[in-house]
């Protein structure tokens, strides 16, 4: 196998390095030094498919499927942390959710709303710990305004176990640290503006709200646990005990841009592995990391590790849709689409800065969306 030296792109807070694509060739094989497992979720004809991916120190291949994601579609939402990821569908007007713990090879399916009817709901976002899931909906009542609610269902209980929690804004986004749980919300009616209401799930009571201002667009948590508001232009950091704040702003066009990401990863550095979109790249949607200690980003162009051949012919890549990191190997997982299918993908395995290396390739019957490194 050939591997092919590459200058990545490098966004500090200041500044922008550009990349220029290498010419330098090598006829080395890297061989995979530690053996790996991945389970990858992937999309094929509008489902839900998961097969577990072993890596031997010759090659990588498909081991095995879970049986158990075959009736899931692949436009439910999703919620993943490290360890864990689970999946909000409704089929026939009746809510489900699927969660499965990639550390355990464990999943559970509980079924939603079995006192409404789901088909007039419209449930926005989904969140989970590990004892439970966290339903963020609106529905319209006759001759009232939406309601708002956040219903907290049991996963350890067989039997329909929740309480609700009633919003006065709009639910967009939720997320779940510790014992509370966040809820992006936006006054649609009135301002305009943002807010973060804090549940106590001790008590399912809303115990602080904060106003976030505008385009406060997306929740994410870091390896401690810290809450994170991203905005186009920067990100508030919350502790979620505490409450306080920081906040981190980006330089002129150095915005790490992980607040569209479909996919990612927080690795225990605290660096976040997403996708991005480089309108002027060969591929549109690349894979990064953004390093919250150091306020950078270190964008993967395809053109830098790959031929032309191999790009557009070889693996035929139209975009990035899953990425993860094999700790043990210190490889990057990149999951991608290929052109002029639906349901074709593959992932490729390089090594992070500073070698980036191309390691080897795996076809797969579908795109993955999520990829988790045992």
């Amino acid at each position: 196998m050939k591997t092919y030296n590459i200058v990545a792109c490098l966004m500090l807070a200041f500044s922008f390095v550009a990349c220029e694509k290498s010419t330098d060739t090598s006829t080395e094989e890297i061989k995979t030094s530690v053996v790996s497992d991945y389970t990858v979720f992937m999309q094929n004809n509008n489902q839900l498919n998961a097969v577990v991916v072993n890596s031997t120190v010759e090659e990588i291949i498909v081991e095995n499927t879970l049986a158990s994601f075959n009736d899931v579609p692949s436009n439910s939402l999703k919620y993943r942390t490290t360890l864990d990821i689970s999946y909000f569908y409704t089929s026939n007007c009746q809510s489900n959710f699927q969660w499965y713990d990639a550390s355990s090879e464990t999943t559970k399916s509980i079924p939603l709303f079995e006192d409404l009817d789901s088909c007039e709901l419209n449930v926005i976002a989904t969140a989970h710990s590990s004892e439970s899931a966290f339903i963020a909906y609106e529905r319209e009542l006759l001759g009232k305004d939406k309601q708002f609610v956040v219903r907290v269902n049991s996963l350890a209980r067989t039997t329909a176990s929740y309480s609700e929690i009633t919003l006065d804004k709009k639910p967009i986004d939720i997320i779940a640290s510790g014992d509370r749980l966040f809820v992006l919300t936006l006054d649609e009616y009135v301002t305009d503006n943002y807010y973060l209401s804090v549940i106590d799930l001790d008590t399912d009571i809303i115990i602080m709200e904060l106003d976030l201002g505008v385009d406060a667009l997306r929740l994410f948590t870091n390896n401690s646990g810290k809450v994170i508001v991203s905005y186009p232009k920067l990100h508030t950091t919350i502790d979620p005990l505490t409450l306080d704040k920081e906040y981190t702003t980006y330089g002129e066009n150095t915005e790490p841009g992980f607040i569209t990401t479909n996919d990612y990863y927080m690795d225990a550095a605290g660096k976040l592995y997403f996708h991005k979109n480089m309108p002027s790249a060969a591929v549109t949607e690349v894979p990064a990391i953004y390093d919250f200690e150091k306020n950078s980003t270190v964008v993967y162009l395809f053109e830098n590790f790959l031929t032309e051949t191999e790009l557009d012919i070889k693996y035929n890549i139209a975009e990035t849709t899953a990425i993860a990191y094999d700790k043990k190997n210190n490889y990057v997982l990149i999951g991608y689409k290929k052109n002029g299918s639906a349901d074709e993908g593959g992932i490729l395995r390089i090594t992070p800065s500073p070698d980036f290396k191309l390691i080897d390739n795996l076809d797969l019957e579908g795109v993955p969306q999520t990829i988790f490194v045992k």
